[in-house]
């Protein structure tokens, strides 16, 4: 059972003991539950560590984040999908966050900048993988804060630092959130609002065009309209017009960070929701200190419950709110996410930040944080906790109990996974410009008909070639929890051999025998298409009566065939295939016929008729 830590809190020696001792579960290993007992609550917590500096995997990769997609594919191997959808995949069902038509309000830190505001390469990666959804991303990200008159998405606030120099929390501190969404990004689909201008604009509940606020017992929630003109109204969805549709997300993205003495103490994912509230109302006193804990419960259990927390601690500040200068700031490379904003404080505070400084008033059994901490859970839970399906968020009660945590971690670490493309012959000529879905990053065959393409140790997924004209063996290759280099997954190229024109099927005249009996003429035309497939002839099939029977075969420059004796007054079904010189089978061609002993047409229709229809 986990050991009751005084108000000292723990050593450094100790917290590697912790950890030694199995309260972590990896992500690589099997899900064993930690010790202690059981009340039935098992929230789940993702933890990536050691996130490169170089957050992204190389030149020409795009906005993917490694420590974004770690985390993502850590969820999914728990069972938590990140994107809502039919295709079933390691981050893909139909019981998943994030819809294609979502709106998704990212709330970030902007009230501070360098290193006190949320790390903006993060939200780029987190932005990528949104707009990456599988069915075909047509909603909004729109990144949002309340900085209660100090923000800015420019990360250029002056409050105390007394200048308005840019410095995002990024490799790049010209990177900030209206950069991402002004150059970065670029699209319809993302946006930002700063809702510091209408924090002290309090509107009614059937006031649909003001931006401003509406209240709700002591708190309130803002309601806007975003830049490509959606209704937000946020503890209720988002405005039709006439209703209100419920396909908007909350993601909650904290920077983790010390806050002040005799208040909050740190910053995680509960105080950073005081940046969704407005303190235009005389209130922020009550709300910063006695009602801390009930503040954050009431707006994440109450008004609007995000479907995801995800503390950055990639950066954290020991000693300063403000996150700088950057003497008071340690770089720790972590990401550690969780759908339970109560469990997610206290692990990050105990296990991120309290062992980087030994600060006791940094540790959740200080009581200062376990006071509110206490508060924020009984408020959720006795509202009934957090549970909606509909939205994906399956944690219920939310806890501070280590027992009643699961944790999955992940260090991830840089793969490849590498192949060739070559055709079908038996050379083995490469193929180029043969995308392979399904990888995080972008991946096209060389000239060379070479792929080498980079993922996150303990990714799983489902890759498959695209080109047009051509099919592939195997038609796809599936990776699960990947925990090495994987070479010569290669797949070979079939130009697709195309069905023939226009297959038409008549019954001739009934003749005398020998040569008589009921007839059936089917005729067709070569595809153009094929002209570089290499066929060789043409194979003639007849189903009956859910049987495929081989009837014959003719020659590439043969575009007719005579079936005699057809099984009479029953329907069949006559399919003609191309087959190439490897003897593969191209896309058929059917239709269908009920032959008749009964003459259809005059006796000497062989002689009236012209039907050979050969090349010349």
């Amino acid at each position: 059972m986990p050991r009751e830590n005084n108000k000292k809190g723990i050593s450094r020696r100790e917290f590697v003991r912790d950890l030694a001792g199995g309260l972590v579960v990896s992500c690589l290993g099997s899900f064993a539950k930690p010790l202690g007992a059981q009340s039935g609550i098992q929230n789940d917590l993702f933890w990536v560590k050691s996130v490169p500096d170089d957050p992204y995997y190389g030149a020409g990769q795009g906005n993917y984040h490694i420590g974004v997609d770690a985390l993502l594919n850590l969820m999914g191997n728990r069972g938590l999908k990140f994107y809502r959808s039919s295709v079933q995949s390691n981050l893909s069902g139909p019981e998943g966050l994030i819809g294609p038509d979502d709106v998704v309000l990212i709330k970030v830190n902007a009230q501070w900048k360098y290193r006190g505001c949320t790390n903006s390469d993060l939200i780029r990666g987190l932005i990528q993988r949104i707009l990456d959804h599988p069915d075909i991303f047509t909603g909004e990200v729109v990144l949002f804060e309340n900085g209660q008159g100090r923000g800015s998405l420019n990360c250029d606030t002056s409050a105390s630092y007394g200048n308005k120099e840019i410095h995002a929390n990024a490799n790049d501190e010209s990177q900030t959130f209206l950069y991402l969404v002004n150059h970065t990004f670029h699209s319809p689909r993302v946006s930002a609002y700063l809702l510091d201008p209408i924090r002290g604009t309090f509107i009614g509940t059937d006031d649909h065009q003001t931006d401003g606020y509406r209240t709700y017992e002591n708190v309130s929630y803002p309601c806007f309209t975003t830049t490509n003109g959606r209704r937000v109204e946020l503890a209720k969805g988002i405005w039709t017009g006439s209703s209100y549709s419920q396909n908007l997300k909350v993601i909650n993205v904290p920077v983790l960070k010390h806050h002040d003495v005799g208040g909050a103490e740190i910053t995680a994912s509960l105080k950073h929701f005081f940046g969704v509230v407005s303190m235009s109302d005389g209130q922020s006193g009550f709300r910063h200190y006695g009602g801390l804990g009930e503040t954050g419960g009431k707006m994440v259990g109450s008004v609007a419950t995000p479907v995801l927390h995800i503390v950055d601690a990639i950066w954290v500040s020991l000693s300063q709110l403000k996150g700088y200068p950057a003497k008071a700031t340690v770089r720790t490379s972590q990401i550690l996410a969780s759908q339970d904003p109560v469990a997610l404080d206290y692990w990050a505070s105990k296990y991120i930040l309290y062992p980087v400084d030994n600060n006791p008033r940094h540790h959740p059994d200080f009581s200062g944080i376990d006071a509110w901490l206490t508060q924020a859970r009984d408020t959720i839970n006795s509202r009934g906790g957090l549970r909606n399906p509909s939205k994906g968020v399956v944690v219920g009660k939310v806890t501070k109990n280590e027992a009643e945590m699961r944790v999955s971690s992940s260090v991830p670490a840089i793969l490849s996974v590498a192949g060739k493309i070559n055709d079908e012959n038996s050379q083995g000529t490469a193929v180029a410009d043969v995308v392979l879905r399904g990888f995080p990053v972008n991946t096209v065959s060389d000239s060379r008909g070479v792929f080498n393409s980079r993922v996150v140790s303990g990714w799983s997924g489902e890759i498959r070639p695209e080109k047009e004209g051509a099919t592939f063996v195997p038609e796809k290759r599936v990776y699960s929890n990947l925990a090495a280099n994987s070479s010569a997954q290669n797949f070979v190229s079939l130009k697709t051999i195309y069905a023939p024109l226009d297959l038409t099927v008549r019954q001739l005249a009934v003749l005398p025998r020998p040569r008589g009996g009921v007839q059936v003429l089917l005729a067709w035309r070569p595809n153009a298409k094929n002209d570089d497939r290499n066929i060789t002839k043409y194979r003639i099939y007849q189903v009956l009566g859910g049987q495929k029977i081989a009837l014959a075969e003719v020659d590439a420059v043969t575009f007719r065939y005579i079936h005699r004796d057809p099984k009479n007054d029953v329907p069949s079904t006559y399919v003609v295939v191309a087959v190439n010189n490897l003897g593969r089978e191209g896309a058929p061609a059917a239709t269908t016929i009920v032959p008749s002993a009964v003459s259809v047409e005059p006796r000497n229709i062989l002689q009236k008729r012209d039907i050979k229809n050969r090349r010349t």
